[in-house]
Protein backbone atom coordinates (compact mmCIF):
# COMPACT_ATOMS: atom_id res chain seq x y z
CA UNK A 1 0.00 0.00 0.00
CA UNK A 2 1.45 3.47 -0.96
CA UNK A 3 -0.93 5.65 1.10
CA UNK A 4 -2.21 5.32 4.39
CA UNK A 5 -4.77 6.67 6.73
CA UNK A 6 -4.39 10.32 7.17
CA UNK A 7 -2.15 10.87 4.65
CA UNK A 8 -2.57 14.21 2.50
CA UNK A 9 -2.76 13.38 -1.05
CA UNK A 10 -3.53 15.20 -4.49
CA UNK A 11 -5.58 14.30 -6.98
CA UNK A 12 -3.35 13.91 -9.78
CA UNK A 13 -4.75 11.45 -13.02
CA UNK A 14 -8.55 11.06 -12.15
CA UNK A 15 -9.35 8.23 -14.45
CA UNK A 16 -13.18 8.56 -15.20
CA UNK A 17 -15.40 11.69 -16.07
CA UNK A 18 -16.25 11.95 -13.03
CA UNK A 19 -13.10 12.22 -10.90
CA UNK A 20 -11.37 14.59 -13.21
CA UNK A 21 -13.37 17.28 -11.69
CA UNK A 22 -11.34 16.86 -8.43
CA UNK A 23 -7.75 17.04 -10.38
CA UNK A 24 -5.47 18.76 -8.40
CA UNK A 25 -7.40 18.84 -5.28
CA UNK A 26 -6.52 17.60 -1.85
CA UNK A 27 -7.75 15.14 0.35
CA UNK A 28 -6.92 13.22 3.21
CA UNK A 29 -6.93 9.21 2.71
CA UNK A 30 -9.34 8.03 5.30
CA UNK A 31 -10.12 3.78 4.32
CA UNK A 32 -8.22 1.23 2.23
CA UNK A 33 -9.95 -1.37 1.16
CA UNK A 34 -8.10 -4.16 -0.53
CA UNK A 35 -9.08 -6.41 -3.58
CA UNK A 36 -11.34 -2.79 -4.28
CA UNK A 37 -10.84 -1.73 -8.20
CA UNK A 38 -10.61 2.00 -5.98
CA UNK A 39 -9.76 1.07 -3.08
CA UNK A 40 -8.66 3.96 -1.17
CA UNK A 41 -11.40 6.12 0.39
CA UNK A 42 -10.39 9.83 0.14
CA UNK A 43 -12.07 12.91 2.18
CA UNK A 44 -11.97 16.11 0.78
CA UNK A 45 -12.39 19.30 3.12
CA UNK A 46 -15.63 20.03 2.41
CA UNK A 47 -16.77 15.98 3.99
CA UNK A 48 -16.95 14.41 0.37
CA UNK A 49 -15.77 10.89 0.44
CA UNK A 50 -15.09 8.37 -2.84
CA UNK A 51 -12.89 5.91 -3.67
CA UNK A 52 -9.40 6.01 -6.20
CA UNK A 53 -7.34 4.13 -7.20
CA UNK A 54 -3.30 4.65 -6.47
CA UNK A 55 -1.87 5.45 -10.01
CA UNK A 56 -4.56 8.34 -9.55
CA UNK A 57 -3.58 9.60 -6.30
CA UNK A 58 -0.07 11.86 -5.58
CA UNK A 59 1.78 12.31 -2.62
CA UNK A 60 1.11 16.11 -1.64
CA UNK A 61 4.30 16.92 -0.55
CA UNK A 62 5.58 16.00 -3.57
CA UNK A 63 3.15 17.74 -5.39
CA UNK A 64 4.75 20.78 -3.24
CA UNK A 65 8.24 19.92 -4.41
CA UNK A 66 7.30 19.98 -8.05
CA UNK A 67 5.51 22.95 -7.80
CA UNK A 68 8.50 25.00 -5.76
CA UNK A 69 10.32 23.39 -8.94
CA UNK A 70 7.93 25.14 -11.82
CA UNK A 71 8.07 28.71 -9.44
CA UNK A 72 11.65 28.66 -9.45
CA UNK A 73 12.62 27.62 -13.42
CA UNK A 74 9.63 30.64 -14.48
CA UNK A 75 11.09 33.42 -12.13
CA UNK A 76 14.84 33.06 -13.57
CA UNK A 77 16.05 35.04 -16.44
CA UNK A 78 17.82 35.13 -19.26
CA UNK A 79 20.85 36.81 -18.05
CA UNK A 80 21.12 34.51 -15.72
CA UNK A 81 21.94 32.36 -18.36
CA UNK A 82 24.61 34.26 -19.40
CA UNK A 83 26.22 33.45 -16.08
CA UNK A 84 30.61 32.51 -15.94
CA UNK A 85 30.74 29.08 -15.61
CA UNK A 86 34.04 28.03 -13.31
CA UNK A 87 33.68 24.78 -11.53
CA UNK A 88 34.32 26.11 -7.77
CA UNK A 89 31.10 29.16 -8.34
CA UNK A 90 29.08 27.62 -11.62
CA UNK A 91 30.05 23.78 -12.32
CA UNK A 92 29.08 22.68 -16.09
CA UNK A 93 27.19 19.59 -13.99
CA UNK A 94 25.13 21.56 -12.29
CA UNK A 95 24.25 24.74 -14.88
CA UNK A 96 23.02 22.95 -17.78
CA UNK A 97 19.00 23.62 -16.59
CA UNK A 98 17.12 25.66 -18.77
CA UNK A 99 17.08 29.97 -18.21
CA UNK A 100 19.92 29.48 -15.90
CA UNK A 101 18.38 27.66 -13.05
CA UNK A 102 21.23 25.81 -11.23
CA UNK A 103 20.66 22.10 -9.30
CA UNK A 104 21.48 24.05 -5.97
CA UNK A 105 18.40 26.35 -6.69
CA UNK A 106 16.29 23.60 -6.55
CA UNK A 107 17.76 21.38 -3.97
CA UNK A 108 18.18 24.32 -1.58
CA UNK A 109 14.21 23.88 -0.68
CA UNK A 110 14.12 20.62 0.55
CA UNK A 111 16.15 18.79 3.38
CA UNK A 112 19.63 17.35 3.09
CA UNK A 113 19.15 14.00 2.01
CA UNK A 114 16.23 14.84 -0.63
CA UNK A 115 18.14 17.49 -1.37
CA UNK A 116 21.31 15.38 -1.93
CA UNK A 117 19.30 12.81 -4.09
CA UNK A 118 17.87 15.37 -6.34
CA UNK A 119 21.64 16.81 -6.45
CA UNK A 120 22.80 13.43 -7.56
CA UNK A 121 19.65 12.89 -9.99
CA UNK A 122 19.94 15.94 -11.80
CA UNK A 123 23.70 15.93 -12.52
CA UNK A 124 23.60 12.25 -13.54
CA UNK A 125 25.10 12.19 -17.10
CA UNK A 126 26.53 15.81 -17.09
CA UNK A 127 29.48 15.42 -14.54
CA UNK A 128 30.85 12.00 -15.92
CA UNK A 129 30.00 9.86 -19.33
CA UNK A 130 28.16 7.12 -17.04
CA UNK A 131 25.41 8.22 -15.18
CA UNK A 132 25.19 5.16 -12.94
CA UNK A 133 27.66 5.90 -9.92
CA UNK A 134 25.54 9.57 -9.71
CA UNK A 135 22.44 6.88 -9.74
CA UNK A 136 23.14 4.93 -7.12
CA UNK A 137 24.35 7.74 -4.80
CA UNK A 138 20.70 9.34 -5.17
CA UNK A 139 19.20 5.94 -4.61
CA UNK A 140 21.30 5.42 -1.50
CA UNK A 141 19.97 9.21 0.05
CA UNK A 142 16.10 8.10 -0.85
CA UNK A 143 17.07 4.79 1.14
CA UNK A 144 18.59 6.99 3.87
CA UNK A 145 15.56 9.35 4.31
CA UNK A 146 13.21 6.55 3.85
CA UNK A 147 14.82 4.72 7.50
CA UNK A 148 14.19 8.75 8.61
CA UNK A 149 10.89 8.77 8.21
CA UNK A 150 10.34 5.11 9.12
CA UNK A 151 12.37 5.67 12.45
CA UNK A 152 10.69 9.09 13.50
Amino acid sequence: MKFTPGEVIVIANPSTLYTSQFQGYRAVVTDYKENEIFPYEVTFANGTSMGFAEEELSSAELTDYLEVIDELTAAMTADAQDQEHDEVNHPSHYTWLPNGLEVIDVTEHFNFTLGNALKYIMRAGHKHDEPITDLRKAVWYINREIERLENA
